[in-house]
């Protein structure tokens, strides 16, 4: 039986890295019933119950309550101080394209008169560089600070500032 769950919570874990690396799979079925930990658990209880059943031999139910206690406690740990830490800084430092509206930024790569160049700005703690477009066709310098006005097709479309404060340094 324990063998069957470790091969099991192994076989989860390999089809779970497959499926999350081709079909971006967040793991998240029924709350707390994660993949990861559903497979922690599997692994840790067969492997425990393997390792203890030779030793203990005929006292099952002990090994049983063993390997579940064991499982449980790994599952939750794993839980609390690894997956749901990963999982709020993925959250934090998301950002939604359309956020960007409003928010200044400086142009890094002159953008021609009707084409593509580059801007650089600061949202959620982090600097990005996207591609840019004057908003009405102008040509604008590299240096100049623009505020973006909208975006499309993942291109920002961005105005010139008024005010020569730098938005954006690095």
């Amino acid at each position: 039986m324990y063998m069957v769950m470790f091969g099991v919570g192994v076989g989860f874990i390999v089809l779970a890295l497959i499926i999350g690396q081709v079909a971006e799979f967040d793991g998240t079925m029924f709350g707390f019933l994660k993949p990861s930990l559903v497979a922690i658990f599997l692994v840790v209880m067969g492997g425990i119950g393997l390792i203890l059943t030779p030793r203990m031999d005929g006292l099952v139910l002990v090994v049983a309550i063993i390997s579940f206690a064991a499982a449980f406690v790994v599952a939750a740990l794993t839980n609390r101080f690894i997956i749901k830490p990963l999982y709020k800084a993925q959250n934090t430092s998301a950002f939604h394209m359309q956020d960007t509206i409003g928010i200044p930024a400086t142009v890094i790569s002159p953008i021609p008169q009707g084409r593509f160049g580059k801007i650089r700005y600061s949202i959620s703690g982090s600097v990005v560089t996207s591609p840019a477009k004057s908003e009405n066709g102008e040509a604008i310098k590299a240096g100049e600070v623009v505020s973006i006005v909208y975006v499309e097709n993942n291109t920002y479309f961005v105005r010139r500032e008024e005010n020569d404060s730098v938005p954006c340094r690095n």
